[in-house]
């Protein structure tokens, strides 16, 4: 089943779903999508909220791995695909329709509009889900497999090898350090009487002029270093480090690799480093929020 599908049965079955980047579409709970005769249903049954912040819901992920049968990392790697596609559209002008659910398109001032389309009628329970097996029950005749191999016999030949390698360097070096070393002859001294010349003999007054300069000039203190060279990016903050270590994991699947710093106890913040200097920070948040709907912030330097 395609992912466009599962969405709008996911807001058929529990009447709220969230979307990464986009918003939250609320389903109107006294109409019931299935009694309808015809492909058609009430005005304003579907409302849509725009969060350009919003994040991805447990239970959505949940039930995408459900429907697909694939592991967390593949099904939120295609969620966010199917998003950025719709982005896309969405940038150049074009909706960005959405099965069973409408279509968003996307305003001159940059705003999102929602037009309701019309309902996908197949019930959330016809759905096949026989593809979908818990992988921890073994099925009848099936035999667990055995990682364990047989223990290779080590042999200590080369360790002695080595070991005694190593103590014949040391008793070597031991030896040559007890050698004593024979002392330089040294210098006859010279006779210094034979080398002064009448001209040493005259008395030269001290120059004091170099002296009270060096007193007088203050010491240079170099300025701090600023590294303009790069800049942290704000991308998410989440409440507590179980959700924001989910959406580290999120962005590692689309090639970003962000830290994380924890400014309380309930403020956990996603960092971006971007080889840029701070004067480009405007164009990189410009492009963030344009292209993935991500409103950074930046982190001023020494912090």
């Amino acid at each position: 089943m395609k992912i466009q599908e599962i969405l709008s049965q996911y807001l058929y079955k529990e009447k709220s779903l969230t979307l990464p980047g986009l918003g939250r579409f609320d389903l109107n709970p006294s109409v019931n999508i299935y009694d309808l005769k015809e492909e058609g249903w009430p005005a304003d049954t579907i409302s849509f909220t725009t969060n350009r912040n919003a994040v991805l819901d447990e239970s959505l992920l949940q039930f995408l791995m459900q429907q697909t049968g694939k592991m967390k990392p593949l099904a939120m790697s295609d969620l966010e695909s199917y998003i950025s596609n719709g982005m896309q559209l969405i940038n150049i002008g074009k909706p960005f329709p959405i099965k069973g659910i409408g279509s968003i398109n996307k305003t001159k001032d940059n705003q999102f509009t929602f037009e309701q389309g019309s309902p996908a009628l197949e019930k959330i329970d016809s759905i096949n889900t026989d593809h979908v097996r818990d992988r921890t029950v073994l099925a009848e005749g099936e035999k667990e497999i055995d990682f364990s191999h047989e223990e290779r016999k080590s042999s200590k030949k080369p360790i002695i090898i080595l070991g005694t390698i190593v103590a014949l360097v040391l008793v070597g070096w031991a030896v040559y350090l007890a050698i004593p070393k024979k002392d330089k002859p040294q210098e006859p001294e010279t006779n210094l009487t034979e080398q002064i010349t009448p001209a040493d003999t005259t008395t030269q007054q001290p120059d004091t002029t170099a002296s009270v300069v060096k007193d007088s000039v203050a010491p240079v203190v170099p300025a701090p270093l600023v590294d303009t060279s790069s800049l942290k990016l704000i991308l998410e903050t989440a409440a507590t480090k179980s959700k924001a270590d989910a959406r580290i994991a999120f962005h590692k699947t689309r090639g970003r690799e962000l830290s994380l710093l924890m400014k309380d106890s309930s403020t956990y913040q996603l960092i971006l480093l971007v080889q840029k200097s701070l004067s480009d920070s405007t164009k990189v948040k410009d492009s963030l929020r344009n292209w993935y709907g991500i409103k950074a912030q930046v982190v001023k330097p020494g912090n």
